[in-house]
């Protein structure tokens, strides 16, 4: 679980490890929190209690705020309305393959029991795609696409 750059000891492996399952077992909860919601234009319910609402969105506007909307587009994403998710905010298809991307990144570092260069390469490229989507969302909301 060790990049290749430090040397292979068990305590590396196992420290690898751990990390690897932590973030799987982010993105596994994430994905499962986003397909249990209840999507709706006004907000996300989780068995019938309303998500957290957005400061900046409620002090200015929902325009101001870049990631206004990024919940509820992302779980209307894993649901299969694309529609739906593109108006609530254009970045959640995007956000939802990432989620599912960095999974099966994670297992398969835990599958390998190492971490590889292209694995880091990889969620690196994640990490870029996810600020670039969120920021040509606001984009696209800004401009009214």
């Amino acid at each position: 679980m060790t990049s290749l750059s430090k040397p292979l000891t068990h305590a590396n492996v196992v420290a690898g490890a751990r990390l690897a399952l932590l973030r799987a077992t982010l993105a596994l909860g994430a994905l499962l929190m986003g397909y249990c919601a209840e999507v709706q234009v006004d907000g996300a319910r989780w068995f019938g209690q309303r998500g957290p609402g957005c400061l900046l969105g409620t002090w200015l506007s929902p325009d101001a705020c870049p990631s206004c909307g990024l919940l509820r587009s992302t779980s209307a994403s894993l649901h299969g309305d694309l529609a739906f998710a593109w108006r609530a905010h254009p970045a959640g298809p995007v956000v939802a393959l990432l989620l599912l991307c960095a999974l099966l990144l994670n297992l398969d570092i835990l599958r390998r029991c190492i971490e590889l260069p292209f694995h880091s390469k990889l969620r690196r490229t994640g990490h870029v795609l996810f600020g670039v989507a969120v920021l040509l969302g606001w984009l696209c909301r800004l401009i009214r696409l």
